[in-house]
């Protein structure tokens, strides 16, 4: 009987834990869901009024559920990194600004490295915040996003996740982006978790009459 009930408290465990699946597009060193190549990949140099567009459309994906946390990782070569502006568009069109022209604000010049293959989060990072940096190399790591990406909690994931990029400051050449990824966190919804209870339920009474049997 006890290991029937343990089995059961398992079960539920499961049910109502968060998950989290890591999509990618393009190249980016990860291990995760291919969602295929990155589309329109050229980020025009100092051209703000080209924006860049790359759409990951998790329609299929099957989540079903409410965020509640993401990372975002990009891997851009070329270019010069000061004059990047990129930001996020959600399903259901929640935007959120990753970098405004990394570092501009602090020193005048920003990060005039060429290329990054970086993971963007809310706080925390390894690096600090993208915004504050003017290094001259290309970045890799760690970074607190530009703004809150906690604004996406509570967004149906399924559905199309559109990345936007364009190149404010000229100098650099054109840069290139080689992937990206969403590591997306949720959890069940709701008729989801209650099925799964339901389920769980009658295994649980099933397990007690067997034991009573035996």
């Amino acid at each position: 009987m006890k290991k029937q009930f343990t089995t059961v408290v398992l079960l539920l465990g499961m049910l109502m834990a968060a998950h989290a699946i890591l999509f990618i597009q393009g190249t980016t060193g990860q291990s995760g869901v291919n969602e295929g190549s990155v589309a329109n990949p050229t980020i025009y140099d100092g051209n703000p009024a080209y924006i860049t567009a790359n759409t990951m459309n998790l329609t299929s994906a099957g989540l079903g559920s409410s965020l509640s946390s993401l990372t975002v990782t990009v891997n851009i070569s070329g270019g010069m990194n000061n004059g990047l502006y990129g930001y996020l568009i959600a399903p259901n069109g929640t935007i959120v600004i990753l970098m405004n022209q990394p570092g501009y604000g602090v020193d005048g010049f920003g990060a005039t490295g060429a290329g990054m293959n970086i993971t963007l989060q809310d706080v925390g990072a390894a690096n600090g915040n993208i915004q504050n940096v003017t290094s001259g190399s290309a970045l890799s790591g760690s970074y607190n996003a530009a703004n809150n990406l906690s604004g996406f909690n509570g967004v149906n994931p399924d559905g199309a996740w559109t990345l936007y990029f364009a190149d404010t400051i000229g100098g650099g050449g054109n840069a290139t982006l080689s992937g990206w990824s969403l590591d997306i966190t949720a959890v069940p919804e709701p008729v989801t978790l209650a099925l799964g209870l339901f389920v769980a339920m009658l295994l649980a009474l099933a397990g007690l009459r067997w034991a009573w049997r035996t």
